[in-house]
């Protein structure tokens, strides 16, 4: 056996010893209630680990709960400048390159000025005068990743239930995707494939900038791009935490306006799930870079989010984001179209019974008659107090999650075909809100996407919803109201009334339904 199979087998058991320790410690933690240890205790170990584990930290860490209970100083390091590894990149470049492509590199600095997750970045000049960077894989990340992510798995299932308790979810799929994922950062080729479509599409744009990729001077282990100059993100924030207003700082020294570079951000990477295949799923403080001239700058194409399947729901849940903005927000439109989106095949499945309906006398549109029992149950919930607040905090979700749908009343299964675009989405949300500009970006956002993709596809404003089978549908319903009847008794009932009404009937032996009611 060769030295670097033991030092590979070594590493392994080591981390598995140690993720043990850790479920085992963290488990203890939270059974007493020290959960602010227990977070600290997790992140810093992942932290320690490197790799996945810090891409997984990159993915949580601006999550509410995370940020005021992880106690680190250093905890904003995960997005840049983590420690690097001495490679000696000239030998790395003459083993990667032909000679001739070697050529082009006319210098190259020897040590690092930047370190991520799987890679390291050194900065170099072009013969043509530009200056570059190239990321270098680490080495042995391909060898150890499949061992990492199946420790991680175990890890985020064993407690997912305490991370989206109102919510049924196939975590099963979710940590496959997540996995899928991680493994495609690792394909260089692929990554630098992606950031030429990324720079061909915006190419021209004067506020939006993304690198030139070298294809000829990109491996399986190297990638060679423009290199993006500005202050990133994560810097801004360390400097809030230090006590510095971030926009003030922006401006004083880079004579750009904080405020509308998020603005841009946020338009050009929402509008682009209209336009684009894929778009960058990663858009994290390291890898947003603020430049002089309100330009802004996105690096790092490791990660990338495939757009929704359904666009034109994807609109729907956008138009009423907006209207919440601008003082008309709905509950029951917005509940609707939250089942649109993350529960299509229920939603259209309540559409078709809604057609089937045979009584004209009776109100048969059934996913309206879901979201006035939505509105009904958070007006309960809230005490009639104004809503607004609580929508303009950004807390959608989490109100739907956690007053409507509380204990998963509703019985919901979300649907995870759009997982990895809306964890970008939430990254970005998540960068807005940690520089506490919400409420100045978030509505302008919505309305000038809402507004450019009205008017770029306006088919999408009538998209219908895919035909589904009467069969199919009233399968769908039955399998809905049997989870429902198992949470709710009396929404059971007073779903089942609306159905009787209407004299659709979804399911032929209504007993087996009625079993836990």
């Amino acid at each position: 056996m060769s030295s670097d199979s033991k030092s590979i087998k070594a590493i392994k058991r080591n981390r598995t010893t140690r993720l043990a320790k850790l479920i085992t410690k963290t488990y203890y933690l939270s059974k007493r209630g020290r959960d602010e240890e227990a977070y600290t205790l997790v992140c810093d170990e992942f932290m320690s680990l490197g790799g996945v584990y810090v891409k997984f930290l990159q993915g949580v860490l601006l999550r509410s709960t995370v940020m005021k209970k992880w106690k680190n100083a250093d905890k904003l390091k995960i997005f840049e400048n983590l420690d690097s590894e001495p490679l000696d990149i000239v030998s790395i470049l003459q083993t990667e390159l032909s000679k001739e492509n070697l050529a082009q590199i006319a210098s190259i600095q020897p040590e690092p000025f930047a370190a991520g997750s799987f890679g390291q970045v050194y900065y170099g000049i072009h013969t043509n005068g530009s200056a570059i960077i190239i990321k270098v894989l680490r080495p042995m990340i391909r060898e150890l990743l499949k061992h990492d992510l199946r420790l991680l798995g175990m890890f985020t299932k064993r407690f997912s239930a305490k991370l989206t308790p109102n919510m049924d979810m196939n975590i099963e799929k979710a940590i496959r995707e997540f996995i899928h994922s991680t493994l495609n950062e690792t394909d260089y080729i692929a990554e630098a494939k992606f950031a030429n479509e990324m720079y061909d599409h915006y190419e021209g744009n004067e506020f939006f900038i993304i690198p030139k990729t070298y294809m000829d001077l990109s491996t399986t282990n190297i990638i060679t791009q423009d290199y993006v100059d500005g202050i990133s993100v994560a810097q801004i924030i360390k400097l809030q935490e230090q006590g510095v207003e971030p926009g003030l700082y922006v401006e004083e020294t880079l004579g750009s306006n904080l405020n509308v570079q998020l603005e841009t951000l946020g338009f050009e990477a929402i509008n682009g799930i209209f336009n684009l295949e894929k778009t960058q799923g990663d858009p994290h403080p390291g890898n947003i870079r603020l430049m002089t001239n309100n330009r802004v700058g996105l690096i790092d194409f490791g990660i990338s989010a495939n757009t929704p399947p359904d666009k034109s729901a994807f609109l729907g849940l956008l138009i009423e984001w907006e209207r919440m903005y601008s003082e008309n927000q709905d509950i029951i439109r917005l509940f609707e179209q939250f089942m649109r989106f993350f529960v299509s095949d229920l939603y259209k499945a309540l559409k078709k019974l809604s057609s089937m309906s045979k009584n004209p006398m009776a109100d048969s549109n059934f996913t309206n008659e879901v979201g006035k029992v939505a509105q009904a149950s958070f007006s309960e919930e809230t005490g009639g107090q104004d809503i607004g607040p609580m929508l303009h905090d950004g807390r959608i979700l989490q109100i739907i999650n956690q007053m409507i749908n509380k204990n998963n009343r509703f019985g919901l299964v979300m649907k995870m075909e759009a997982s990895d675009i809306l964890r970008a989405a939430q990254t970005y949300i998540s960068l807005v809100e940690s520089l506490g500009k919400r409420g100045a970006v978030l509505p302008k956002v919505f309305s000038r996407v809402v507004k450019q993709v009205s008017q770029d596809h306006p088919e999408l404003l009538h998209g219908g919803d895919d035909t589904m089978s009467a069969g199919e549908a009233i399968d769908i319903v039955s399998s809905w109201l049997e989870r429902v009847a198992d949470r709710d008794p009396a929404l059971f009932s007073q779903l089942m009334e609306k159905i009787r009404m209407s004299k659709v009937k979804p399911n032929p032996e209504p007993k087996e339904v009625t079993t836990n009611a």
